[in-house]
């Protein structure tokens, strides 16, 4: 009887276990194993001024993108760093060269980012761009001081191996991805708090609601 009890319950278990996974869906946040592995996947190094306790709830951030980046990337990297640092509790407004002023809005920081390609030289020589480089620099409104800096780099190849190949041209993805990367350390280091999950693929975004525009 009691063998009988083990076998059925070893047969549904994983009905169980999908049905746990399909009504109780992941944390809406990462835990901090999984904030741990975003630094070493994304290769980030930072720091953050001592002094500097406050959170930046308010910020503007202007950024310096790659002309080869610019046609697919920097449309989805500017909609989804927006709607990553509100999902954070942070309202964000993108400043461009053609409209440098943020009209009314008074920010707690300015957060400068500066995006290069990731080349991987493929047999034919050809440079193909293989993911992103960052570096990300915070400066406090009210004292003019930089208080918080990061650099990192989305490398697809490094993260899917074989599954990808570089010049397949995801460059959507890799937008999402430098978003992730930023915005979930930013959270974290600046404003100490447990970052919200930033989804990478498309289709992910797309199934919960992140845009992907």
């Amino acid at each position: 009887m009691l063998k009988k009890i083990i076998i059925t319950l070893l047969l549904i278990s994983p009905i169980v276990i999908f049905g746990f996974e399909v009504f109780y869906p992941k944390s809406k946040n990462i835990s901090k194993r999984e904030l741990k592995k975003l630094y070493k996947e994304f290769s980030i190094t930072s720091k953050k001024d001592s002094s500097f306790n406050k959170k930046a709830e308010r910020i503007v951030v202007t950024y310096d993108v790659h002309e080869r980046l610019v046609d697919v990337f920097a449309h989805s990297f500017e909609h989804s760093l927006v709607s990553a640092f509100k999902s954070n509790g942070t309202e964000a407004v993108i400043v461009k060269p053609e409209s440098p002023k943020a009209d009314g809005f008074v920010p707690d920081a300015t957060m400068h980012i500066d995006i290069q390609p990731l080349y991987r030289e493929r047999k034919d020589g050809y440079q193909a761009i293989a993911g992103t480089l960052f570096e990300v620099s915070l400066t406090e409104t009210a004292t003019g001081k930089k208080v918080w800096e990061e650099t990192g780099k989305v490398d697809y190849i490094r993260m899917f191996g074989p599954r990808y190949r570089a010049g397949e041209g995801v460059r959507k993805e890799f937008a999402f991805s430098t978003t992730k990367a930023i915005v979930s350390v930013f959270a974290a280091e600046v404003n100490g708090q447990k970052p919200a999950r930033i989804l990478t693929v498309t289709e992910d975004r797309e199934k919960h609601g992140q845009r992907i525009d």
